[in-house]
């Protein structure tokens, strides 16, 4: 069933099938939950339905697709002046952020970029040292002449999509090699199609959806010259920290500014002083006018991936067996490098970044397994699959095409199971655990490079070297040799004590044995005789770097082995991994042409979707409910002297207790810092603007409820809500307590 065909209404409908025990429950509903629509009211005669929308929308399709249902919500645009391939629209406005990881949009004329202040974190780190700590103090530039180049920062524009669907499968057919289980994407084909309609100035990029229903062109504009202009400090981008991550109410000022250059004709370019800003097809407004419930709303941005056509088994996996490894190595190495960074102000800036990238998958698992089991995900989608298997059972034509799909599928996911908890260990304790394992997988490439060049030692002025020592700077920058060992300590016996003893190297358990299981001493020992330990032994080695010194060394002979044992592992069940890729295709195939009558929203994939909504808040259990906005008394709430996530510097303290909020106020007099809306985001979607009716920005998205954290596999629509920066906040953060003025001067405002 083609997916197109699919999209034939405005918004989805589900019906509810309810029974009556002492309470009422529901008891079946389409597991896959794309659709935004729930049972609000329940009577003992009939059941109440109220329909709401749901879904990360291709914008491209938009008009066809969701316009109708986006001006009942109350969009007072034409489809036109969002998404146009001809004319400038909002679409111009909004930016993949280094391919993806964030979004952002211009906001003025000469190229003034807005996205989150979580999104330039890892930005901001790099820059900062004990004597410019722009992490605590933040930044921002005067002149565009005291903007700070970030080598390596991209922004890209979407310019037009093409459908190269038929072009694909028939690509597909003449290049995919005979196999058992056929594939739906093969690198050749995308690299093809890419050629073949490439355009001078443009990066091309093919995208499968929804497992190959449709294909997709997409042509970028890249610019590589990005500057930093203003950060705020990171008491108020960063305001709560942990702690109120992935909650609402919160009050984070969550916003940075970049500026986008290019050459003399606005082109892309290299990073030159000679670049000048650019000049932006479109340029969004910024209303001062607040949010009221029940107003429209709609975001456009880059959401990274979900997996809401995940079946069940494929629910079970992640949260019985995945998340549970992940959050336990995860909590420990936090601990970890939190009492490192409060203890010492240089570590804290040296590792900011680091525990930042892990904390917020963390504790966004955290709340994941715990929703996806109050939600009974799996039960629901168990349910689909029942019904799904009737649907294919009842018809001779369907039951030759899709067999026993069902009970084939469960059995590659029986097949795996006892892998999966020894494949996270490892990756999360040894390959993302201390830093030493991380920078020895960095070296395997020089191994590499040897290896296939039949050589068995490197020349310390050959360009490996030269590139080798390029990313060391980095890296040793950012790096604690205490701290690193602590991590390690503490990881490596949860890599020893929790993969399954069939899966552990025989070298491993004879290096514990070899120290009694004194992991410390162990440790010690490692660091000692390694030259990837610290700076000036990695330096010495590159002088005569070859390949017994790699042999001898016991880090990198720990990391060899490690990754290897597990390779071996992967390799036993990669073909039931194919099979399992294979039938998962079939199964978004069979879901797709059950429901033939529905409009389903395909899952994220880093392109530009549009989702839409209203502004409100909600009640998460009895008893509770929360207002739809949030204002700036939770930071005198809040505030913590020393704290560190709850502390303000000295200056917005007295900022904030000044009281003076300016022309940024709302009519009742308050300073609102942020609201919350029931969009449908993900990550990726951090820092895209949310529009007004009337396409004006009115805040940033940059977070989720604690009750939305299973939104990835499943989409709640009483508790799904996006958390977002209200814009007037922003403003009075560049106005009243930067004093930007400069920045102010190019910022369209809407009264």
């Amino acid at each position: 069933m083609d997916f197109q065909t699919l999209w034939t209404r405005g918004r989805v409908k589900t019906h509810l099938l309810l029974h009556f025990s002492q309470t009422i429950k529901i008891i079946t509903m389409s597991p896959i939950r794309q659709i935004k629509s729930l049972l609000l009211v329940l009577c003992l005669a009939f059941p109440t339905l109220s329909f709401a929308d749901e879904g990360m929308w291709l914008v491209q399709l938009m008009a066809q697709t969701n316009y109708k249902a986006m001006k009942s919500h109350g969009l007072k645009l034409k489809a036109s002046q969002i998404y146009n391939e001809e004319q400038p629209s909002i679409k111009d406005a909004i930016v993949a952020i280094d391919y993806g990881t964030c979004t952002g949009s211009m906001i003025s004329r000469q190229g003034l970029m807005i996205t989150n202040h979580h999104c330039a974190y890892n930005d901001i780190q790099k820059l900062s040292s004990l004597e410019h700590d722009y992490l605590r103090n933040g930044f921002w530039a005067k002149s565009q002449s005291e903007e700070i180049p970030l080598p390596g920062k991209v922004v890209l524009f979407l310019d037009r999509v093409i459908d190269v669907t038929d072009e694909y499968r028939e690509e597909l057919k003449k290049h995919a090699p005979e196999r058992e289980y056929p594939i739906y994407s093969m690198r050749k084909v995308n690299f093809m199609l890419e050629k073949r309609y490439a355009k001078e100035g443009y990066e091309v990029s093919c995208n499968a959806i929804m497992k190959g229903d449709k294909y997709y062109l997409y042509f970028y504009r890249i610019f590589k010259d990005v500057r930093l202009v203003f950060a705020p400090p990171t008491c108020f981008g960063a305001f709560g920290k942990d702690t109120d991550n992935w909650t609402w109410p919160q009050h984070k000022g969550d916003f940075t500014m970049y500026r986008v250059y290019g050459d003399k004709d606005g082109n892309p370019a290299e990073y030159s002083p000679a670049n000048t800003p650019i000049t932006p097809r479109y340029v969004l407004p910024v209303s001062m006018k607040g949010v009221k419930e029940g107003d429209y709303a709609m975001i456009m941005g880059y959401p990274y991936t979900t997996s809401r056509y995940t079946p069940s088994w494929g629910v079970s996996e992640k949260i019985g067996r995945s998340n549970p490894a992940m959050i336990k190595v995860r909590t420990k190495k936090l601990d970890i490098l939190n009492e490192a960074m409060n203890a010492d102000p240089e570590v804290n800036i040296k590792y900011a970044y680091k525990a930042f990238s892990i904390s917020n998958p963390w504790k966004f698992t955290i709340g994941e397994s715990e929703y996806v089991k109050r939600y009974q995900v799996a039960a629901l989608k168990a349910e689909e699959e029942q019904r799904l298997d009737r649907w294919i059972k009842a018809d001779p034509d369907r039951l030759a095409r899709y067999g026993n799909l069902l009970e084939e599928l469960k059995n590659t996911y029986d097949i795996t199971a006892p892998y999966i908890s020894s494949d996270v260990y490892y990756k999360e304790a040894i390959v993302n655990g201390a830093d030493i394992m991380r920078l020895a997988m960095r070296v395997r490439g020089l191994e590499s490079s040897m290896i296939r060049e039949k050589v068995t030692t490197l020349d310390p002025k050959s360009t490996q070297c030269d590139g080798f020592r390029d990313y060391c700077e980095k890296y040793f920058k950012d790096y604690d040799e205490a701290t690193d060992k602590k991590v390690f300590a503490a990881l490596f016996p949860l890599y020893v004590k929790n993969v399954n003893p069939k899966h552990l190297p025989a070298e491993v358990t004879t290096l514990v044995r070899e120290y009694n299981g004194d992991y410390t001493r162990l440790t010690d020992s490692l660091y000692a005789r390694s030259f990837l330990a610290n700076q000036e032994r990695l330096y010495a080695a590159l002088e005569n770097f070859n390949l017994e010194l790699l042999a001898n060394d016991p880090v990198y002979s720990l990391s060899r082995i490690t990754r290897e044992t597990n390779q071996n592992l992967r390799d036993g069940i990669r073909d039931n991994e194919k099979k399992n890729a294979y039938l998962r295709t079939l199964y978004t195939r069979a879901l797709l042409e059950m429901n033939r009558d529905k409009t389903l929203p395909p899952d994220a994939n880093s392109t530009m979707r549009i989702t839409y909504g209203n502004i409100g808040g909600y009640s998460p259990k009895d008893g509770v409910t929360y207002s739809y906005r949030a204002s700036i008394d939770g930071y005198n709430e809040k505030y913590v002297k020393d704290d560190p996530e709850f502390d303000l510097t000295p200056e917005a303290l007295a900022a904030i207790r000044t009281g003076n909020w300016g022309r940024y106020a709302d009519k009742d007099g308050k300073l609102y810092t942020s609201f919350a809306c029931n969009l449908d985001i993900t990550g990726g979607n951090s820092g895209s603007p949310v529009l007004n009716a009337k396409g004006e920005i009115i805040g940033l998205a940059y977070d989720g409820n604690w009750e939305s954290m299973a939104g990835d596999l499943y989409f709640h629509p009483d508790y799904n809500k996006s958390i977002c920066v209200d814009i007037r906040f922003v403003l009075w953060i560049l106005d009243n307590y930067a004093g930007a003025t400069n920045i102010l001067k190019e910022i369209s405002i809407v009264e």
